[in-house]
This record gives structure tokens, sequence and C-alpha cells, in this order.
């Protein structure tokens, strides 16, 4: 628990989660980070949010500003005021995903499909559908950071080709002054 206190954060916040036996997990798993999800029992029942992380160990997930739970801390930078608010963990089967059309929670099967590539490649994989209907739940897309992606590529090639460094056998790579500075004077020499 020593971990987060070098965030700032006191280590009374972050709760030990409980302990599912292996037989008890859930295998296959349709609810991937990014999905919209209902929630349909709780506290937080019947309102839609977005999940923000997947507990495969613990068949949880944790729903972005829902079932949160205040807790009273020492005064630090994180909770100036002495309370923070923290998600907890929801259950697998406490949460539904939503119609992409309709967005009414609904149930989904998995399938598998074939996909032929650009390069006559044929592809098969599992994918999420609407139970009894051919309506696909997409997997949503990861969200990396804001950045568009011509920002990435701000030097251009010829740029990075271009040499800017010459070595010389004449003076070092180092000054000799913080050479001086950094050896050792209890060395023998």
């Amino acid at each position: 628990m020593h971990r987060f206190k070098s965030q700032g954060v006191s280590s009374r916040v972050f709760s030990k989660p409980q302990w599912v036996a292996p037989k008890d997990r859930v295998v296959k798993w349709n609810i991937v980070t990014g999905d919209k999800v209902a929630i349909i029992a709780g506290k937080d029942k019947d309102t839609i949010g977005e999940i923000k992380s997947v507990d495969r160990k613990n068949n949880t997930v944790i729903v972005e500003g829902k079932k949160l739970a205040k807790k009273h801390v020492p005064m630090q930078p994180a909770a100036p005021e002495g309370i923070m608010r923290k998600e907890q963990p929801i259950h697998l089967s406490n949460v539904m995903l939503l119609h992409p059309d309709t967005q009414i929670p609904t149930r989904i099967e998995r399938r598998r499909v074939e996909k032929t590539m650009d390069d006559g490649r044929v592809v098969t994989r599992w994918s999420r559908f609407v139970r009894n209907s051919e309506v696909e739940i997409p997997k949503p897309t990861r969200k990396y950071n804001d950045k568009s992606g011509e920002e990435f590529f701000a030097t251009t090639p010829e740029k990075v080709l271009e040499v800017t460094y010459t070595p010389s056998t004449t003076e070092p790579p180092v000054p000799s002054d913080l050479i001086k500075e950094l050896r050792n004077i209890y060395k023998k020499k």
C-alpha cells in the first residue's frame, strides 16, 4: 500500500478487492473498456455510463462517474477538504450493453464472422451481435491521446536524415571540466 503515498493519496482510499475462485471467473467477456453500458442494479440503477476499466480476475467493471463512494482521508493535495470520491467496482452481471441504434439495454451473443481483407485473405473473428438480430455491436476505438496524426510527424523525413553532428578526434566528446567534476577523488591512481 505504500506505492500510493508517492502519489499523494492515502492508502486507506483503496480497498482490497474481493477474491474470486478461478472456476467462478467469467471466461468469455463481451464487455470491453470504452463500451457504453446501462447499470441494471445497485444505487445507480437505470443510468448509462462508459466502462473505465475491466477487472477480469474479480468479474467486475468500473463505470466512469457511477457508484461513487466518499472516503474521509487526512488532508492532502489530492483531497484538500479531506473527502475523496472514488468509483467502486460493479459486478459484471449488473451491467448490460446498449443497442447501437436505440441505446436501450440489450442482450448480446457472440458469432464467428468471416471478413475478406484487401489482399484477398479471409479472416475469421468473433463479433458481438444483438441477440436474435443481425445488428453488430462494434468494439470501441482505443483512446490513447487527443492529438491528431499529423502532430506525431512534425519533423520532415529530409530533416531526420540530415547529419548535424560530426565527431572530432582532437577534442573529447565531454568537456574536460565535467570530467574532472565527475572523477572520483578517492580512487587510487
